[in-house]
C-alpha cells in the first residue's frame, strides 16, 4: 500500500518542502499528518479524502459530504458511540449500512457493529480532519490542529530537493552514553500508525514503572514511537524527585500545554493552556538563551500557568528541548530536590529522540 505522503507527492498535490514542514508539526504537536496538511493549507480535504480512499481501496467522502449525509443519520448511533469510536452512519447502499470512519476497525469491532445495527456494514473512508470537523460541528468537540499556521503556496520559496530518501542499505546503529538508539530502518508502518493513539491516559503514574536512573529514562527515549512516549519518559523521571513537572510546546511566539503531572498525578486540563510567550518572561529567557533558567515567576500570567500545573510556590526551573538547535519545548519543574545536571542531560536526550521521530516520519511518509 502506498504511503500517504508518497501518494500526495506522486500526484503533485503536495511539494517535498510542504511535506517536510507538515511532518515536523505532525511530530511536534501530535496532530495526524493529514490533519496537519489540511489545517496548514497545503492540501484540500477533498484531495486528502480521494487519496485516502485510493490508498484503502474503498469509497470515500469529503468533509462536506460527511456533514451532509452524517447529519441525516445521527439517530442511528448514540452520540457517545459516534464520538468515542469515530463511526458515523451515512446511509444505506445495496442492503448494507454505510459507516464512515478514519480508523481501521477490527473484524470483531465490525461484527459487533453489524449485530448492533442488524445490517451488514460497508466502511467508507474519510480523513481524520473530516471526522474531527464533523464532531466539532455536531457535538461542539473542538478539533485538533486549529492552531497550526497557514502557509501560502504563492509566497513559498522555490522547492528544494525531496527531503525523503529511500533506505536501501543498512543504517548503522547509534550509541549514546551506552544506550543503543534504534536504526531508522527498524521502524515499521505499524509503529507509525499506532503512534497516533498513544496517550498518557492513566489517572496516576505507575510507581513500579518509574525510571530510577537516567540510563533507564534514556532507554525509554531510545524506543519512543510518538511524542507522548517522549513526554512519558521525561515526566516519569522528573516526577520521581520534583513535586511538579510540566512540558510546554513553544512555537510562533505562543506557549501551549503538552503534558503535566503534580504529585505523580496527570493533569489532563493542562493541555488546554495557550498563552503568548511574551507573558512568560522567565520561560522566554530559557528560550532566548537556549539554556536552563532558574528563578521565581513574578508575572500574573506566569503564576496562573504554574497553578494549572500544580505549582505551589518556591523556585522554578526551566529546561529547553530542541529540534535542529531550535527550542521547541520547555520542561518546567520545581527546583527543589532536582539534579539539574541530570535533567539537562535528559532534555538533551529527549531532543535527540524528537529529531529521530521527525526523521522516521519523513521516511515512513516517503
Amino acid at each position: 500500500m502506498a504511503l500517504l505522503g508518497e501518494m500526495l507527492l506522486k500526484e503533485k498535490i503536495l511539494t517535498p518542502k510542504e511535506l517536510n514542514i507538515a511532518l515536523e508539526n505532525h511530530v511536534l504537536h501530535g496532530v495526524k499528518l493529514g490533519t496537519c496538511l489540511v489545517e496548514m493549507g497545503f492540501v484540500t480535504d477533498d484531495d486528502l479524502a480521494r487519496c485516502l480512499g485510493k490508498q484503502a481501496g474503498k469509497p470515500f467522502l469529503s468533509k462536506d459530504l460527511l456533514l451532509e449525509f452524517g447529519g441525516r443519520h445521527l439517530s442511528v448511533l448514540s452520540p457517545s458511540m459516534i464520538k468515542k469510536d469515530r463511526v458515523i452512519p451515512v446511509g444505506t447502499q445495496g442492503g448494507a449500512f454505510r459507516i464512515a470512519t478514519d480508523l481501521a476497525l477490527s473484524p470483531q469491532k465490525q461484527a459487533d457493529l453489524e449485530k448492533f445495527l442488524g445490517y451488514k456494514i460497508e466502511l467508507i473512508t474519510v480523513s481524520s480532519y473530516a471526522v474531527d470537523f464533523f464532531l466539532e460541528q455536531m457535538f461542539g468537540k473542538q478539533r485538533p490542529g486549529r492552531f497550526l499556521p497557514k502557509y501560502s503556496r504563492i509566497n513559498s520559496p522555490e522547492e528544494t530537493a525531496a527531503v525523503v530518501e529511500q533506505i536501501n542499505q543498512e543504517t548503522p546503529n547509534i550509541v549514546i552514553d551506552g544506550v543503543e538508539w534504534k536504526s531508522l530502518a527498524d521502524v515499521t508502518n505499524e509503529a507509525e500508525t499506532g503512534s497516533a493513539s498513544d496517550d498518557l491516559s492513566s489517572a496516576t503514574l505507575n510507581n513500579a514503572d518509574a525510571p530510577l536512573s537516567l540510563a533507564i529514562a534514556s532507554e525509554q527515549l531510545s524506543h519512543a514511537r510518538s511524542r507522548d512516549d517522549v513526554a512519558r519518559a521525561i515526566l516519569d523521571y522528573v516526577s520521581d524527585t520534583s513535586g511538579i513537572a510540566a512540558l510546554l510546546i513553544v512555537k510562533d511566539g505562543v506557549v501551549r500545554g503538552w503534558k503535566a503531572c503534580a504529585n505523580r498525578k496527570n493533569i489532563p486540563q493542562f493541555e488546554a493552556v495557550s498563552v503568548p510567550l511574551e507573558t512568560l518572561p522567565e520561560l522566554g529567557q530559557c528560550v532566548t538563551t537556549k539554556s536552563p533558567y532558574f528563578g521565581n515567576t513574578m508575572t500574573a500570567m506566569a503564576r496562573l500557568l504554574l497553578q494549572k500545573s500544580g505549582y505551589k510556590g518556591g523556585r522554578s526551573a526551566f529546561f529547553p528541548i530542541f529540534i535542529q538547535k531550535r527550542v521547541i519545548a520547555v520542561l518546567l519543574c520545581d527546583e527543589s530536590d532536582i539534579n539539574a545536571g541530570e535533567i539537562t542531560k535528559l532534555c538533551r536526550k529527549a531532543s535527540y529522540a524528537l529529531e529521530i521521530l521527525v526523521l522516521r516520519s519523513k521516511i515512513l511518509s516517503g
